[in-house]
């Protein structure tokens, strides 16, 4: 079985998940956590091919970042770079699939100062173009994916059209009518079992 997995999308709702939960002490806490074990146990099934899209951070040609955001996006790139070693230590596969860009926010209406915020793009796209070559090429068919993103749906009923069993993996606090209205199955994880796969704080080096 294949299992497609929206990193970001399920790596800050798992954060805060951990954080009401007081097992980390906040969203922003660095940590490990065995999402391999995690999917093998929920889906009853150790033979599992897991890709996990994420997006790699991306200035604009000639962008000089405020200090602030330069502070925001060191921490960013350190949780990755030990979230992605954890990943791969599981033997789950990591796509870079979009680009996480810098981008002016709105001017505050008080202060007249404009803000800058990170914003993610071309990770749907890929994870609804490889769903859908998975639909077709896969002996296997059935698929798992792990995502919020009502932008799959169309891809969804395609890979189903094409003879695809499709699984919807959700938090039981965050589950998505839409995608779970599309497809064959819906597996809602506990914070409870969440907390079974919780690994350890880990502290910046």
């Amino acid at each position: 079985m294949i299992v497609f997995i929206d990193g970001e999308n399920y790596r800050q709702n798992l954060s805060k998940i951990l954080a009401e939960e007081k097992a980390i002490d906040d969203k922003d806490a660095i940590f490990k956590y065995n999402t391999a074990g995690l999917l093998k146990d929920i889906l009853g099934q150790d033979d599992l091919d897991i890709r996990y899209y994420s997006s790699e951070i991306k200035m604009p040609k000639d962008y000089i970042p405020t200090k602030n955001i330069l502070k925001h996006l060191t921490i960013i790139n350190e949780k990755m770079r030990k979230w992605v070693a954890d990943l791969k230590a599981q033997n789950i596969t990591y796509i870079k699939a979009g680009n996480l860009k810098v981008k002016e926010g709105k001017e505050c209406y008080k202060c007249k100062a404009k803000s800058e915020i990170l914003q993610e793009n071309g990770v749907d796209v890929r994870l609804a173009l490889d769903i859908f070559k998975a639909s077709l090429e896969s002996e296997n068919k059935t698929i798992a994916i792990f995502s919020s993103d009502t932008d799959l749906c169309p891809a969804l009923h395609e890979a189903k059209n094409h003879g695809a069993k499709i699984k919807y993996i959700c938090f039981a606090t965050r589950v998505n009518r839409a995608l779970s209205a599309v497809c064959d199955e819906t597996i809602t994880i506990t914070s409870t079992k969440l907390q079974e796969y919780f690994i350890t704080k880990t502290p910046l080096d």
